[in-house]
């Protein structure tokens, strides 16, 4: 009887298997990628929801949303307490933010315990506290963030600069113009959270009054001051600390401003070389530029490092909270009125969908 040997594979027909393997594992891995993407979308728009809960857990029980974050001048702090070596009177000596504020409703009341409020934020008794990490408060998405000390001047006369642990959200100050315009106007005219930190601000802008949206300096807003309807005004928005990128996706690499995000969740905190300067933008974005565009103006010579702004690391958009505390992807090129009209509280703005 005889007895046939099992034929083996060719060279070619090994090849050709290979190449069918590689063609689909090259179909399947951008469809991982997303149905990762997706579930990472899908984690921060919760830790959005649980943001938004926690400020209608905070405005129930206090009658007001969180501020901003809180603002003493030196001057006032030196007559309440102590007068702090090599401070300006005219920096801000407190500094919390809101996402200090809420920590206790966001089951972090150890940390929140380890604060010394009534010293300012960049002082080393707060050092431990705000150099944490709050996982609710990390988008997973957001690669830079997670393992990121935002750096900012010392405390006092002291060299050495104060750190803050990195965050993925930013609450909303409102409306802002002046440095988007194209022809820019004078300085005077710009209306920003920098700029014109709180409603007290001067400046000759026609078209926004400072301090419209919902957090701002030493707010106290109400829900019932929203009247432009809770689910129409922004609440929280997304913003990571990598490079800042142009509207074409370019790295900024030039000009004014910042070239990376600082994005903090603990305290803004203030120029040592420029005092009045509180770092609003720590923790808060205003609307003058669209979602993830670092610029609205067509001229290069306008608005480049922009760090106010909005910026999320999902392709296409970026999620909010809003004030009746849901949460919605916003498409990056929504209209910029609508966009602006969106984040003022109580401007009238009649707005259709989004």
């Amino acid at each position: 009887m005889k007895t046939h040997k099992p034929k083996a594979f060719t060279l070619i027909e090994l090849l050709v298997v290979i190449a069918i393997i590689g063609v689909l594992v090259g179909l399947l891995l951008p469809a991982v990628q997303q149905a990762r993407e997706a579930a990472r979308r899908s984690a921060c728009k919760n830790n959005l929801k649980q943001v938004g809960l926690a400020l209608h857990s905070f405005e129930s029980a206090n009658r007001a949303l969180p501020p901003g974050y809180l603002y003493t001048s030196g001057a006032t702090y030196d007559s309440q307490s102590s007068d702090i070596s090599g401070e300006d009177d005219a920096a801000n000596h407190k500094g919390f933010a809101w996402g200090a504020m809420i920590l206790p409703i966001m089951e972090k009341q150890v940390l929140y315990d380890h604060f010394e409020f009534d010293l300012p934020c960049f002082l080393p008794a707060n050092k431990s506290a705000r150099e944490t990490s709050v996982s609710p408060y990390l988008c997973p998405s957001d690669t830079f963030s997670a393992n990121m000390l935002v750096a900012r001047d010392s405390g006092g006369s002291s060299p050495t600069p104060s750190y803050y642990a990195g965050s993925s959200y930013c609450a909303n100050w409102g409306p802002a113009e002046g440095q988007a315009t194209n022809p820019q106007p004078a300085e005077s005219q710009w209306v920003n959270l920098d700029a014109t930190p709180g409603p007290e601000s001067v400046e000759s802008n026609p078209n926004y009054d400072p301090c419209q949206g919902v957090f701002y300096r030493n707010s106290k807003i109400k829900f019932r001051d929203i009247s432009d309807g809770l689910s129409k005004t922004l609440a929280i928005g997304e913003r990571h600390n990598g490079p800042i990128q142009d509207e074409n996706g370019n790295f900024i690499t030039s000009g004014a401003g910042h070239l990376i995000y600082e994005n903090a969740w603990a305290a803004a905190c203030r120029d040592e070389n420029d005092p009045e300067d509180d770092h609003g933008h720590m923790v808060l974005f205003d609307t003058e530029f669209g979602p993830n565009r670092a610029r609205q103006s067509t001229d290069s010579g306008v608005n480049y490092g922009p760090d106010r702004g909005v910026v999320a690391p999902h392709q296409g958009n970026a999620q909010f909270t809003l004030c009746d505390g849901s949460v919605r992807a916003i498409n990056e090129s929504i209209d910029i009125n609508v966009y602006r009209a969106l984040s003022s509280r109580s401007r009238g703005e009649v707005i259709g969908e989004f």
